[in-house]
């Protein structure tokens, strides 16, 4: 028994290694034909012997004669390629309208980037060390490749992240549809929100390490289709909010082609981790914050155009949750100094989406900020030249109805003063040239009611100063004045202890008006000023420091030349702060006026509802109570914003006084004091 059972045993133990031997045998032989024969790679090299007609070429030969891997190692690029074992007619010539893998390499790119230097995937993408396709592309979700070949258009994203400047663009051989993405995210100011080489607003992310991003560092639970690099930035593009929730960023309406240009582009953002030679000078210089001084209109289309438009309407509050001011709305620019756009652009506004552009948090360079608020303000519309200017052909009736429409509401009824000084006045009109009364209506007074008119005709200044001068015997003549040389430190004392009391401590205006304003002191000749000094202007609170003042405080000759001196070296002073200046309102009796008049629109404290949001500490710290005191009065056009000096349609017209009340209500609010 014991021995059967052993003959069984000994049996079965014989078939179990024989059918062990045999599954073995069988992988044994399948791993070989397959590593022998069928590897991707031997395959395309008999496939490419026969296309070149290499006489020894027969299945069997090849196999007999073995194959060779071929590879290129890149220790400066920390990488080693194999592709070109696949890929053999890479540079033969006459592997031109031959499938792949066997086409020779389109255009003249390997002759500026030889495979022994540069390899295949710095540029392609893939698994550079794999030796089958599928693991090669490392496109499958399973391969967990970090970087998958890149398909057509994106391979040309590869080559921006060596070549590309955004600031400078130049032409790239075979990249139409990359710089065609240049033009567009230029157009749709997406660096407005975001940062790219240093550069760039702050709200979203820095698009340089979002294109320095793997695949794995992206959630796809949102995305149909494939699981790329590029179909996530394009479905994000054409629906942020849905691919990531929360998101701010808006829709881009745009069709598909120019969604696949944009992501090529910002694709080729990133900056690989390769040794600097390998950058062109000029994409080294922007890496290193190093490039050239962008104009102002290039400066707004690349940073503002995104949240203000391309020509600068803004966006309303029906349309988006937070509407956006028309910068270049021509009654924002008649009011806004060039002050009010610096501080906007330096400061930006609390608990909006309007970020600081200050130099070290944007990148932009000082000159740069200049420039586009130059560029800005160059959008006013200018309808007239002094040198068209002709009074003696002047329409006193078309005058008269232009003063009434734009002037009176501030001016009062025939000039007799109101809210603004008295312009009927023969002390004024007597000593205004053409040219001073022209500059003052055409550039108005920075931070003050007085807006800019430099819409209106030359024809139109002709008539309405024609009419203007009816209430004088004729226009003022710029009379030469001989003056001491004046001193400007005695002038700044003088200025100090007896105009400050009435024109404000910084000339910013109180009970008199502001007159250390560069545009009142471009405008008015030495004459002028002189003959005010001195002799004071009737019917008003200003007397004459030479005539109706006694002892140490009359003013002769040098003492007048000094303060004009001190009034002219401050035109160009840089400011510590936009002085609100003169605010004659009652801020209670205001609250119940902006209630009934305003809250629809701005909210019943000014948070802005469908309106911009005025209870602001940055928009307080900008806008002086002229600013807010015209804007009140001309309204904006082209908005919901009425003129309240007008009244229109059915929003009833406010006099003065009570416009002055809401601009001090609106002052109120004011809580902080922020250096300009």
């Amino acid at each position: 028994m014991n021995s059967m059972n052993e003959s069984n045993y000994i049996r079965n133990m014989q078939r179990v290694v024989m059918i062990s031997s045999i599954i073995l045998l069988s992988l044994t032989m399948t791993a070989w034909l397959r590593e022998g024969l069928f590897r991707d790679w031997k395959k395309y090299q008999r496939q490419y012997n026969r296309l070149t007609d290499n006489p020894d070429s027969s299945d069997i030969a090849d196999f007999r004669r073995g194959r060779k891997v071929y590879q290129v190692e890149l220790d400066h690029f920390n990488r080693i390629d194999r592709c070109i074992s696949c890929h053999n007619g890479l540079e033969d010539q006459r592997m031109y309208h031959v499938p792949q893998p066997h086409s020779v390499h389109p255009g003249d790119h390997l002759t500026y980037h030889p495979v022994q230097q540069f390899g295949c995937t710095i540029c392609h993408g893939g698994q550079g060390r794999a030796l089958e396709k599928q693991e090669a592309f490392g496109r499958d979700p399973d391969t967990h490749w970090p970087f998958p070949l890149l398909s057509e258009p994106y391979i040309q994203a590869s080559c921006g992240k060596c070549h590309l400047t955004i600031f400078r663009p130049k032409s790239l051989e075979d990249t139409k549809i990359f710089q065609n993405g240049h033009v567009i995210f230029t157009m749709e100011g997406c660096l407005g929100c975001h940062k790219a080489r240093g550069v760039g607003g702050i709200l979203g992310p820095d698009l340089t390490e979002q294109g320095e991003k793997t695949k794995h560092e992206y959630s796809f639970q949102n995305i149909a289709g494939d699981q790329t690099i590029s179909n996530w930035l394009k479905e994000h593009f054409r629906d942020p909010e849905m691919v990531s929730p929360g998101s701010q960023m808006l829709k881009l309406d745009l069709p598909e082609e120019d969604l696949e240009a944009l992501v090529t582009f910002v694709m080729g953002l990133a900056k690989p981790e390769i040794p600097f030679e390998y950058f062109s000078i000029e994409t080294l210089n922007e890496f290193k914050g190093d490039r050239e001084l962008l104009t102002g209109n290039r400066l707004f289309a690349f940073f503002c155009s995104a949240c203000h438009g391309k020509e600068g309407e803004g966006k309303d509050y029906e349309s988006f949750v937070t509407g956006v001011v028309g910068i270049m709305n021509q009654d924002f620019l008649r009011n806004a100094s060039e002050e009010f756009l610096h501080f906007t652009l330096r400061k930006g506004r609390s608990r909006r989406q309007m970020g600081s552009w200050a130099e070290d948090l944007s990148g932009w360079k000082s000159e740069e900020m200049d420039s586009v608020v130059g560029f800005l303000k160059g959008r006013k519309i200018i309808n007239s030249n002094l040198s068209e200017l002709n009074l003696s052909s002047g329409n006193t009736g078309r005058g008269e109805e232009l003063f009434s429409k734009n002037c009176e509401m501030c001016h009062g009824p025939g000039g007799t003063g109101g809210v603004a000084i008295p312009v009927n006045s023969r002390d004024l009109l007597s000593r205004a040239s053409s040219r001073f009364l022209y500059e003052t209506i055409f550039y108005g007074r920075k931070n003050t009611a007085m807006p800019s008119w430099s819409d209106l005709t030359s024809g139109e200044m002709s008539d309405l100063l024609a009419y203007m001068q009816t209430w004088n015997t004729g226009p003022g003549n710029d009379l030469k004045i001989r003056l001491p040389e004046g001193n400007v430190e005695n002038g700044s004392l003088k200025y100090h202890y007896l105009c400050s009391r009435c024109h404000g401590e910084f000339g910013e205006g109180d009970t008199g008006p502001a007159i250390l304003n560069r545009n009142f002191v471009n405008a008015a000749s030495d004459s002028y000023l002189y003959a005010t000094i001195a002799e004071g202007r009737s019917h008003t609170a200003m007397f004459g420091w030479s005539t109706d003042v006694y002892d140490e405080e009359r003013l002769g000759n040098q003492g007048i030349s000094d303060l004009i001196a001190y009034m002219r070296s401050t035109a160009n002073q840089r400011i510590n702060y936009i002085h609100a200046g003169a605010n004659p309102g009652n801020a209670s009796t205001g609250m119940p006026l902006f209630r009934q008049h305003c809250s629809g629109c701005h909210g019943n404290h000014g948070e802005g509802t469908t309106a911009p949001a005025i209870n602001n500490q940055e928009f307080l710290n900008a806008a002086s109570n002229g600013f807010i005191m015209a804007t009140i009065s001309i309204g904006r056009g082209g908005t919901k914003m009425p003129s309240w000096g007008r009244g229109e349609d059915k929003y009833p017209m406010l006099d003065g006084k009570e416009r002055q009340d809401i601009a001090a209500y609106i002052r109120s609010w004011q809580r902080i004091s922020i250096r300009y």
